[in-house]
């Protein structure tokens, strides 16, 4: 069985859009594929346990059923958490099983669990799995990260290479053919993959970001509608309207509940699906009533307004409904854009 370990060269890099599109491909292969995440962060509740949402979208994905994916759960807080004491004999138990290979999902970034021993130079050492790092690519500031990320792996584990993710087809491919994929090869880092930037991917359903929110629902348009960004309406109507119209894709507005003049202006706009107000301030009737004339979500939240967007963009890239649309243009842009043979070649 072969193992490949998935690690973040920084958060929300993209390691569950890899290993979906990755399992995918093996699997249409013929491969048999098995997926195991040995350290989740308890961030959600399945069945009134605590429970990792990736890896419980992963469950669901590829279909894993009730199998144990996820032996050891760290908290939020990294003070208030010490592993087990039989974290390692837990990691391996789950670890025994059949397939062809194994993709195994690191920590939230490459340098996590470093105090408490179960980062992921250790997890993949221990268990034998190279490491495929994932970063997403922002220029010179990934390249200098990745060096850093093979500088924390060292000699602890083995290095197979790095896929650069949410590469901006217009702007930086060619920048990576050119610059940073040489720079990197050069340096013993095989560049196995450049996934490109693909806002689909990108967007959170509003029943999500609600139930993230604890919001309660005035106005219910359409909940399984999707948005791609947030904004954060703290100018004046005319100037929040001037910036909708430059934000490309479906949106959804967060604001105060006393902006009746952005919240009508929201909601006016054709892109905008849900306005969330914040500070737990009910909408006026009027507000109200355009939401249900609309057709969009109005809900309210009872954090602060920054509190509201800084959780809300956090689900953006992260919440991957596993719909076969959305499962299957995964499956394209890894079967394109990352050199399975390669990758498959370095694994012997």
């Amino acid at each position: 069985m072969k193992k490949i370990y998935v690690a973040g060269v920084e958060e929300k890099a993209g390691k569950t859009v890899v290993i979906l599109g990755l399992a995918q491909v093996l699997s249409g292969r013929g491969f048999r594929v098995a997926y195991r995440k040995p350290v989740g962060v308890a961030r959600a509740y399945r069945y009134g346990r605590p429970a990792d949402p990736d890896g419980e979208l992963l469950r669901e994905a590829l279909g894993m059923g009730e199998e144990e994916l996820i032996p050891v759960l760290s908290g939020e807080v990294p003070r208030a958490w010490r592993p087990p004491v039989d974290a390692w004999e837990r990691i391996r138990a789950s670890l025994e099983l059949t397939a062809d290979f194994l993709l195994l999902e690191g920590r939230e970034w490459i340098g996590r669990g470093l105090l408490s021993g179960l980062s992921d130079p250790a997890l993949a050492g221990k268990l034998s799995a190279p490491i495929l790092l994932v970063a997403k690519y922002r220029g010179e500031p990934t390249v200098d990260a990745v060096l850093s990320a093979s500088r924390i792996i060292g000699e602890e584990a083995r290095l197979l290479g790095v896929v650069l993710n949410e590469v901006s087809p217009e702007a930086e491919f060619s920048e990576v053919q050119t610059y940073a994929a040489p720079f990197l090869e050069e340096r013993g880092i095989p560049v196995l993959g450049t996934i490109p930037f693909e806002r689909r991917l990108q967007a959170v359903r509003i029943r999500e970001v609600l139930e993230a929110l604890g919001a309660e629902v005035v106005v219910e348009g359409n909940l399984e509608a999707e948005v791609e960004r947030f904004l954060v309406g703290a100018m004046g109507a005319e100037a929040a309207l001037q910036h909708l119209r430059r934000i490309p894709g479906q949106l959804a507005v967060i604001t105060a509940g006393d902006r009746t003049d952005i919240q009508a202006a929201a909601l006016s706009f054709p892109r905008v699906r849900a306005l969330i107000l914040s500070g737990g301030i009910r909408p006026e009737r009027a507000i109200a009533v355009q939401a249900t004339e609309a057709g969009k979500t109005l809900a309210v939240a009872p954090q602060d307004t920054f509190t509201v967007a800084e959780t809300a963009d956090q689900l953006l890239g992260r919440s991957l409904p596993p719909d076969p649309e959305r499962l299957a243009l995964l499956s394209r842009l890894v079967e394109e854009n990352l050199d399975l043979e390669r990758l498959l070649e370095l694994l012997r």
